[in-house]
């Protein structure tokens, strides 16, 4: 056996000792025993320093972009973060579950390629 396969059993060993046979960790064993990067969270907090002047760029681009999409898509950015995307409804005919209403739709697309 080379010296590669030995590291990879004892690796393959000592980790699988700390799964259940679901594949979830043991109690007392982490994924991640080092937990989120620190940095993180000064990284976010470094973003959202940056609100005001963002969506005043959002507001300027949606009114004086020459662009029609620009304006648009700088429209939807400030109703998104202002109102929350909007929810998609799908409606049925008959008894066709969720899935098989998708598939029709992606088969009525692709017939009218």
């Amino acid at each position: 056996m080379s010296v590669a396969s030995v590291k990879y059993n004892k690796a393959m060993n000592s980790s699988t000792a700390i799964r259940k046979e679901n594949g979830q960790f043991q109690p007392g064993y982490s994924g991640n025993p080092g937990g989120r990067p620190k940095d993180e969270h000064k990284v976010a907090e470094l973003a959202r320093s940056y609100t005001v002047e963002a969506v005043e760029t959002l507001v300027d681009l949606m009114r004086h972009s020459r662009d029609d999409r620009v304006r648009g898509t700088a429209s939807q950015a400030l109703l998104d973060r202002g109102w929350g995307k909007a929810k998609v409804e799908v409606a049925t005919s008959g008894g066709e579950t969720y899935i098989e209403a998708l598939q029709a739709a992606a088969e009525v697309i692709r017939a009218n390629k």
